[in-house]
């Protein structure tokens, strides 16, 4: 049955129930102490905990024959997770001046932070007659199967529990020069338990140098410069955002040996194999991150001017690429290992731009306005197979779509690029008795996308992919406005991204699926379209090769905030028992303008290769909001 996956939504929407209740404690305990007059001594212990609890109850529902989404009987899911973590940071700080021009700070601290969570629960299945958990989990010890979330054998080597933890020792040294001359280095040890023993610690130095110039007597007396300040900066920040225990295999897969007289499939032996693969030469990504540039403020403090020149180049790269099906993980709660990819290098310039007045008494404004331009490339490769990752193909699973290659941007989109449609099959005969091999492009027929021969070996290969999308935002831009008016003051802020691609990946390539609007323009007969290919039920060039048909201009510009409020003065509030009374109403992502046809330009799935593949990600909502400040 084709598009066995496919349901009516509003059906599937109407017998969905699923509940999570969260429930969060969090407490801080705090001490400072003042000695020998120039030292104190900070500690501060920060713990939180919460319960999280899914409540799932699946239907006996039939969507039609065939449906992988019908459900035979009532399921009921009832899983639970405890989540606890707790920061303990310590400082030691010595602060001094010499001579009342120099100016000493010394810092000595150490942090321990650590976080774990237990997962725990029961899937069931019942006859209750009803479509409320509430009446079903009622029944749920008297189901007819009662299966727990982790079985004995995934108890005992640990699938149901993580526990990260991380340790930390650093130093910071402080100086200036009578406020003018500014100087400041760090150095911090840090440990994680996601790396092996070898590997388990790193360090991490900063510097940076600033220069007051405006305090020069050569600028003092300036009519125009109030301050102006240069600095530089250079840094090493390290990264181990990876799951727990990446160094070693661990047994969270599934596995099923069969011992030779099997007669049923219940005479199959199920156990325990490896799932993550574990990778004992993991160690700590690293971003050196080196800046330059200026702070100023003009014109009595009215406009400010900074300027930043930056290079931000991530060393060691830490992903899980994928890896060919012959060698790769495909065994269920298996995972390919992490490893420590290569070096990606971001270069740029960040401009921003703000001013600021009053006119008369009552009413006072600020504008800013920021940009920030970025330059991405894969520096080089720990090895010499370029990683890949990303999926395309509802159904059709064709990965690999995404790639870091050196002298690249980081997770391009990898495919084929398109030069309009073929329109007639005369066209496709001429261009197959041109090719060595007497077919230009297997499978092409009138209406469909024209790949274009990017080798020029005369025919449509594999070999003709090439880079046909970035993902990254070329120049990102930011802009604030707000005034005060009396008792009334407003304020709004937008973004925009220019020049970061996405793929349209959300719509199953099948007649029986929905399509956009876009499909309306399709290609219908000879010179009916050279854009939008012809409609199609099974295999087609058009829609089993990922090819520049499916990647967009994602660019846009964002309305993120505005908002409005009103402050009763004092007269108003005589007598009410109030110092301060401020109501206010506020929207946040009030429009979007794009050429994007999905549903939100700016997603992502955050992976390092495979971002901007948008599989149906979710509206950024609006959200209005009214408030109240009251000052007691």
């Amino acid at each position: 049955m084709s598009a066995i996956e496919i349901v009516n939504p509003l059906a599937q929407i109407e017998n969905t129930f699923n509940t999570t209740r969260v429930s969060k404690i969090a407490a801080t305990l705090g001490l400072d102490y003042t000695f020998w007059n120039n030292f104190k001594f900070s500690s501060k212990f920060q713990i939180n905990h919460a319960n999280v609890r899914d409540d799932i109850f699946r239907p006996e529902v039939d969507y039609g024959p065939g449906k992988t989404l019908n459900q035979t009987g009532n399921e009921i899911v009832d899983n639970g997770a405890d989540f606890d973590d707790y920061t303990w940071d310590n400082y030691l700080t010595y602060t001094n001046t010499f001579n009342e021009k120099h100016n000493l700070t010394v810092l000595l601290g150490t942090s321990i932070f650590r976080t774990k969570g237990l997962f725990y629960g029961r899937t069931g299945t019942t006859d209750t007659n009803t479509n409320r958990f509430g009446d079903a989990i009622s029944d749920l010890d008297g189901t007819v199967t009662l299966t727990p979330r982790f079985n004995d054998a995934a108890i005992a080597v640990g699938n149901n529990i993580f526990d990260d933890r991380l340790g930390s020792v650093f130093g910071r040294v402080q100086y200036n020069y009578n406020g003018k001359y500014l100087i400041s280095v760090a150095l911090r040890r840090d440990g994680s338990s996601k790396f092996a023993e070898d590997n388990r610690y790193g360090y991490f130095p900063t510097g940076s140098i600033g220069w007051n110039i405006s305090d020069e007597p050569f600028l003092e007396d300036s009519s125009w410069l109030n301050s102006l300040k240069l600095r530089a900066s250079y840094g090493v920040i390290g990264n181990d955002r990876i799951p727990s225990f990446g160094f070693v295999s661990l047994l969270t897969g599934e596995a099923t040996y069969a011992p030779g007289n099997e007669v049923t499939q219940d005479d199959l032996l199920n156990g325990t194999a490896i799932g993550l693969i574990g990778n004992p030469s993991l160690k700590w990504e690293e971003q050196v991150a080196q800046n330059i540039g200026f702070d100023a403020r003009l014109f009595d403090s009215k406009v400010s001017l900074s300027l930043d020149l930056f290079s931000r180049k991530t060393e060691d790269l830490l992903l899980s690429p994928q890896a060919s099906g012959l060698i790769g993980s495909a065994a269920p709660g298996s995972a390919l290992p992490f490893v420590n990819a290569g070096t990606v290098e971001n270069k740029g310039i960040e401009i921003s731009v703000g001013y600021n007045n009053r006119i008369g008494d009552d009413f006072e404004f600020n504008l800013g306005f920021n940009i920030t331009t970025l330059d991405n490339k894969v520096v080089s490769l720990n090895g010499n197979i370029p990683p890949v990752g990303g999926e395309f193909g509802v159904g059709i699973s064709q990965t690999g779509i995404s790639r870091m290659i050196p002298g690249q941007p980081l997770g391009h989109f990898y495919g084929y690029k398109t030069d309009g449609i073929y329109q007639t099959q005369a066209e496709i005969n001429a261009l197959n008795a041109s090719s060595p091999e007497g077919t230009y492009h297997e499978g092409a027929a009138p209406g469909d996308l024209k790949f274009v021969d990017v080798n020029g070996d005369g025919e449509i290969t594999a070999d003709d992919r090439t880079n046909i999308g970035d993902p990254i935002a070329e120049v990102t831009m930011g802009f604030n406005l707000g005034f005060q008016y009396k008792n009334i003051d407003f304020s709004a802020t937008a973004f925009a991204s220019i020049g970061n691609d996405m793929v349209r990946d959300y719509e199953r390539k099948n007649l029986y699926a929905n399509r956009g609007t876009y499909m309306l323009e399709r290609w219908q007969g000879s010179g009916t379209s050279n854009s939008v290919p012809r409609a199609v039920g099974g295999a087609s060039i058009n829609t089993d090769l990922f090819s520049d048909f499916y990647v967009e201009d994602a660019s846009f510009l964002r309305l993120q905030n505005v908002q409005v409020g009103y402050t009763f003065n004092e007269k108003q509030l005589e007598g009410l028992g109030v110092d301060k009374l401020r109501i206010y109403v506020s929207g946040n992502n009030l429009f979007t303008l794009s050429d994007y046809f999905g549903y939100d330009p700016s997603a992502s799935n955050g992976a390092p290769i495979g971002s901007g593949i948008d599989k149906g990600f979710y509206p950024v909502a609006k959200s209005y909001l009214l408030g109240v400040n009251l000052n007691f």
